[in-house]
């Protein structure tokens, strides 16, 4: 990661979580705590996991029932990318 604005602030992203009989289009949203370097390591924290639902004018808050870990991991996945820009790395 390293880039300071970055840290300590909200990151969101979408996706998509499958159970037996439904699949959700969701919003997870995550903050990065950048730690010291040394002592404590950089964490992430899960601030909430939404979607919404047909006749609801606001997204419905669904982060007790959703697998922790598996987010935990898609988390990690998208911060991994945040500090990335094809420009940097000469992509066309």
């Amino acid at each position: 990661m390293g880039v300071a604005s970055l840290y300590d602030r909200v990151h969101t992203f979408d996706c998509e979580l499958d159970a037996d009989f439904i699949t959700l289009d969701c919003q997870v949203s995550y903050r990065i705590n950048a730690g010291d370097g040394d002592a404590e390591p950089q964490t992430f924290e899960l601030v909430k996991v939404t979607t919404r639902i047909a006749g609801a004018s606001l997204p419905l808050n669904i982060t007790d029932e959703i697998n922790f870990d598996y987010i935990m991991d898609l988390i990690e996945d998208d911060a991994s990318n945040a500090d990335y820009h094809w420009s940097d790395h000469g992509d066309v």
